[in-house]
């Protein structure tokens, strides 16, 4: 039989080597894959990455029809651009024309102002002018009649007699 001492050798040149530790770390690992299911862990990662791959295709297809669409839409973007430039220079052409209309006619407006503002001007300087003139006139004339009544006395005293006469056929 095999005697304590040789068990006890043995048991601690097991515990004293690397053996002894590696056996303890594989059994330690394997208690903690069964706590853990391992199995069930892989499963369910090969499931989410499944998914996410399949996801990844369902992005790329409508990122590719997307693309498509963009492809399409850009297709006559050079054939709108240039009914859209011929349609703003028409525009342009119209407003142009309107803006050309209607300056044309506040210039015409401002004329016909004009002109009547300067007959209006000149009718009142003729009025002014005319008043002027008048009372001129009148001052040369009154003038004139004092310094010939002064120069005959007589016309004076016959002045006042025809006057009182014109008076009198008034009143009656």
């Amino acid at each position: 039989m095999v005697n304590l001492a040789t068990i006890s050798h043995i048991w601690n040149i097991i515990v004293t080597s690397n053996t002894f530790n590696f056996i303890v770390f594989v059994l330690i690992l394997a208690w903690i894959f069964k706590k853990i299911n391992i199995g069930e862990i892989i499963s369910s990662l090969q499931v989410k990455i499944i998914k996410i791959i399949e996801d990844a295709k369902k992005e790329k297809e409508e990122a590719l029809l997307k693309l498509s669409n963009a492809k399409k839409a850009v297709e006559n973007l050079g054939e709108e651009m240039k009914v859209i430039v011929d349609d703003a220079q028409k525009s342009a052409e119209v407003i142009s024309n309107k803006i050309l209309s209607e300056a044309q006619k506040q210039l015409e407006s401002i004329e016909s102002n004009a002109i009547k503002v300067i007959d209006a001007e000149e009718k009142m300087l003729i009025s002014k002018l005319t008043k002027s003139t008048s009372k001129a006139s009148v001052e040369i004339a009154k003038a004139r009649i004092e310094k010939t009544l002064e120069e005959t006395p007589t016309l004076h005293e016959k002045y006042i007699n025809e006057s009182i006469d014109e008076l009198d056929r008034l009143i009656f």
